[in-house]
């Protein structure tokens, strides 16, 4: 965890605004506090006096007021009455760097019994859903076929089984399926089709022990339930054999870790890892999905909390920052029926509103989406987001940026890291910015998505994108899918992807990147928008870039080209608008780069990139009084760092491409493979 600020540099910040007078109304700021063993029947003003609940303190908080929660854990759902001014921020933060965690499950109090199989049991009514199943800091796993820990998710040889040939839709077919002898009648089915750039669920409508075929309820699907995947042209092409799946059901409840809630029976079972102890309290069920929410709320502070099992929910919020904060799987959603519904059901760690901080934060664990913001002049900096959207869902970015066209939002400096789908995804309008961040093993259970995505960026305009390390990657570094206008794309490093960078639109830019992606389809692709102007045609600039290929593809989407010209061709030179690229000849990395086996890649001093970039040029990071090299770094010193500037665990900052590949393969399983080609990589 990142460290907490001392109170008493708040203190005397707050008596330094004070003394200037920027802290406007009240001639004096209380302080009140919170503790475990509180009563919200006493003053809580006072360390020997305090109230039980945060929702106690935050009726009596009034602007400049500070809320200093003392250690423990707190189990309520706060809705926010009021915040502050501005200059008067109304605070909740740890006391003096004491662990204060809002936890959104409850421990359930049984009783439990232990039954001949070594399933223990208690009662709980069909009427309490279960979305989540907790011990510690553990999340325990649906009784499920394959059996798979939450912690084994990125083992895909245990997360998933595959369908056989004789699949249709509505119908499985799985030998591996047939010899596993489960029964997973009555059961939820998570599925992967088409692509397999998202995953649903649908209800098990028959199985048997012992069989092979599994029918489920199709009803629906085809058409755009399930987006592009289930396309009547998409399932069509792609066919039902090699789908990824697995099924939750009770019948599958045989691993230790392993719950199930059978509303028939009232009954919540469980086969508890070794050491757990159900009957002494040790087992918490989701209860809350939010710890903290509020609409119209400004001017507050949030520091040093940890939200387990629930998050943090804010409409129209101004001037809210949320700072060394931990959100350790701060949504849990279980049903994913179709896209509609799963857009109107989402309860994801969401902000909304204008010029909101969230910095030096952990995300953790979140089953599908881990942050949303909306608005304008929001920033993300310094943030850890890690292991999220664990079944590679398309629509669960790590970081969903939307804009509201009053102003940038800005991602700098975040690391980001084993995620199902995409890394960072900036939409809507408004001049917004993605620089100096980390993101590396995204796209673990998807094909078509990419480390940045910009999805339509027509109404981005003034929108950059750069100084990002990008690798270790099932997809694209950079994207723009549709529309782009007026962005920029510059000094971003992209290797070890399974294709570069796509940037498709109506008048891009892009210079000084290096994109080490050696795929004769998918290097540095562009997409000259077929609807652009002339005008805009030539207001395009691809300049000093370094990559094995520039290539000029048609649009996957109505392109009247098509049938008149190849798809794909080489990107040619032209005066003004695409020129000073350079293309890396195979086998050639040697003379190019510093030390290319061992991730080096910066140009080697005296070789053919060293200062040779085309004028005008970018004057590089870091040594701006020498000629400009292109490419995304420069030779002869050390490379240009990204990424949050600490980590939640013991590994070291990575200090160079070599160090950032390295620390990849040490956070991810060995099987699991990155980078590979795809021949579904941005395909119809």
């Amino acid at each position: 965890m990142p460290p907490y600020p001392h109170p008493i540099g708040r203190a005397w910040w707050r008596a330094a605004l004070l003394c200037s007078g920027l802290l406007l109304g009240r001639s004096e700021a209380a302080e009140y506090f919170v503790a475990p063993d509180g009563r919200d029947d006493a003053p809580g003003t006072s360390l020997g006096q305090p109230f039980r609940t945060l929702r106690r303190a935050t009726e009596a908080l009034q602007p400049g007021d500070t809320c200093w929660i003392r250690g423990g854990t707190y189990r309520e759902t706060v809705n926010l009455a009021r915040g502050g001014r501005p200059g008067e921020p109304l605070t909740l933060a740890a006391w003096r760097g004491e662990r204060v965690v809002l936890d959104g499950a409850d421990p359930v109090a049984g009783p439990w019994t232990r039954g001949a199989d070594g399933v223990w049991s208690t009662p709980w009514p069909a009427a309490r859903p279960v979305e989540a199943v907790f011990c510690g800091e553990r999340m325990m796993s649906e009784a499920r076929w394959p059996d798979c820990a939450w912690e084994e998710n990125w083992q895909p040889d245990r997360k998933w089984a595959a369908t056989g040939e004789g699949s249709a839709l509505g119908h499985i077919r799985s030998d591996a399926l047939a010899r596993a002898g489960v029964d997973l009648s009555g059961g939820l089915l998570y599925l992967k089709l088409g692509k397999g750039n998202s995953c649903h669920t649908r209800p098990v409508t028959a199985h048997r022990a012992g069989d092979g075929s599994l029918r489920y309820d199709a009803s629906g699907i085809e058409g755009r339930a399930w987006r592009e995947d289930s396309m009547p042209e998409r399932l069509a092409k792609h066919g039902f054999a090699g789908n990824r799946f697995f099924v939750v059901a009770r019948g599958a409840l045989d691993a230790p870790g392993e719950w199930w809630h059978d509303p028939e029976a009232g009954r919540l079972l469980f086969l508890p890892p070794k050491g757990i102890d159900p009957a002494a309290g040790e087992v918490r069920v989701k209860a809350r999905g939010a710890a903290l929410l509020g609409s119209g709320i400004s001017d507050l502070v949030l520091e040093g909390l940890e939200f387990h099992a629930s998050n943090l929910r804010l409409e129209e919020a101004r001037r809210v920052t949320v700072r060394g904060c931990r959100f350790l799987f701060p949504a849990t959603p279980r049903l994913f029926p179709d896209a509609e519904t799963e857009r109107r059901t989402a309860r994801n760690l969401r902000i909304a509103g204008e010029d909101n901080v969230i910095e030096r934060c952990e995300i953790a664990g979140a089953v599908d989406g881990a942050l949303e913001i909306e608005g304008a002049g929001n920033r993300v900096e310094d943030c850890v987001v890690r292991d999220s959207n664990l079944h590679g869902r398309h629509p669960g970015p790590a970081i969903r940026v939307h804009g509201t066209g009053r102003g940038g939002n800005l991602l700098r400096r975040n690391t980001v890291y084993n995620l199902g789908s995409v890394g960072l995804y900036v939409s809507g309008q408004g001049a917004n910015e993605a620089g100096f961040n980390h993101v590396f093993n995204a796209g673990l259970y998807c094909v078509d998505v990419a480390a940045i995505y910009l999805p339509i960026g027509d109404d981005l305009q003034g929108t950059r994108v750069h100084h990002n390390w990008l690798h270790d990657l099932n997809g694209l570094g950079f994207r723009v899918d549709l529309q782009g206008r007026d962005l920029t794309f510059d000094h971003n490093l992209v290797w070890h992807a399974t294709a570069g960078c796509k940037l498709q639109g109506y008048r891009l830019f892009a210079h000084h990147n290096t994109v080490l992606v050696h795929e004769p389809r998918s290097g540095f692709l562009v997409v000259f928008e077929p609807a652009a102007s002339a005008a805009e045609r030539a207001g395009w600039r691809v300049r000093n870039n370094v990559a094995y290929a520039y290539l000029d593809r048609l649009s996957l989407r109505g392109d009247p080209r098509r049938g008149q010209r190849r798809n794909l061709l080489p990107l040619a030179d032209e005066p003004g608008i695409v020129e000073g690229n350079h293309r890396i000849p195979a086998g050639e990395e040697g003379r190019l780069f510093a030390d290319f086996p061992d991730d080096d890649f910066r140009p080697r001093p005296g070789g053919p990139l060293d200062g040779t970039a085309l004028p005008p040029a970018d004057p590089g990071t870091n040594r701006p009084d020498r000629p400009a090299s292109p490419g995304a770094l420069e030779p002869g010193v050390p490379p240009w760092r990204p990424g949050a500037g600490w980590r939640p665990d013991t590994h070291a900052l990575p200090a160079t491409p070599a160090a950032a590949g390295a620390l990849a393969r040490r956070l991810r399983p060995a099987q699991l493979e990155v980078g590979r080609p795809n021949p579904g990589f941005d395909q119809p």
